[in-house]
């Protein structure tokens, strides 16, 4: 089955669309459209475990600030009314961020930033940092594997977690910008891709439906 990608324009588009509607006052209405807006675009992109998974959370979290906290004792919901108010804001913002990574590949991602003219520098930390954390999750996979050969526990599991992966993210660290310099990533000529970036009809009604969820966000509060 051919993989479908994620347009880094329309993800970007969308990311900074719902950072503002989530830091201004909205209406419930408003942020559950966007929330489903997500949610169809997961689908359409063949995420739908991933949908499912962000709209049992989403519902979960409101069920808790809306029916739970207010039956609680008052200690109990003044400490956690504020932490689910933004992690509820937050939540179009960590759907889209995680749509970007399951749905484009880091070098379409690179492309999508190059035509629209992000700073080189910019584009060269981007791509280091994303290539980076998968290389550590894989080194802690093996780190845990080789704990569990040992029969390693208690502290000296923790001990030796810890001390190897400081040891191995210096060394990956090292390793990927070394290898982002010898493929000439920082070289400022012109580059060229062997991926074509083109926005799919469903990023578009996806981009466009961003849009007027945005308008809607300055006009109705």
């Amino acid at each position: 089955m051919e993989r479908r990608i994620f347009d880094p324009r329309a993800g970007l588009w969308l990311l900074v669309a719902a950072n503002i509607i989530a830091f201004r006052p909205h209406t419930l209405w408003l942020e559950l459209a966007l929330v489903g807006l997500l949610l169809l675009l997961m689908a359409a992109h063949g995420k739908y475990s991933m949908a499912v998974k962000w709209a049992v959370g989403y519902c979960a979290l409101l069920l808790f600030q809306q029916y739970i906290l207010p039956a609680s004792p008052k200690i109990i919901a003044t400490s956690f009314t504020i932490f689910a108010t933004y992690a509820r804001r937050m939540f179009p913002c960590l759907m889209t961020g995680s749509l970007m990574l399951k749905c484009t590949p880091l070098r379409y991602l690179i492309v999508g930033l190059r035509q629209l003219h992000i700073p080189q520098k910019l584009i060269v930390a981007i791509s280091v940092t994303l290539r980076y954390f998968p290389a550590i999750r894989e080194e802690m996979g093996y780190i845990r594997d080789a704990m569990k050969l040992r029969d390693v526990r208690g502290l000296a599991r923790l001990e030796g977690t810890v001390i190897p992966l400081m040891v191995s993210a210096t060394e990956t660290a090292e390793e990927l910008s070394a290898a982002a310099v010898t493929r000439g990533i920082e070289d400022p000529a012109p580059k060229t891709s062997a991926v074509f970036l083109r926005l799919s009809p469903v990023d578009l009604a996806g981009m466009a439906a961003g849009l007027v969820l945005l308008a809607l966000s300055f006009v109705v509060q």
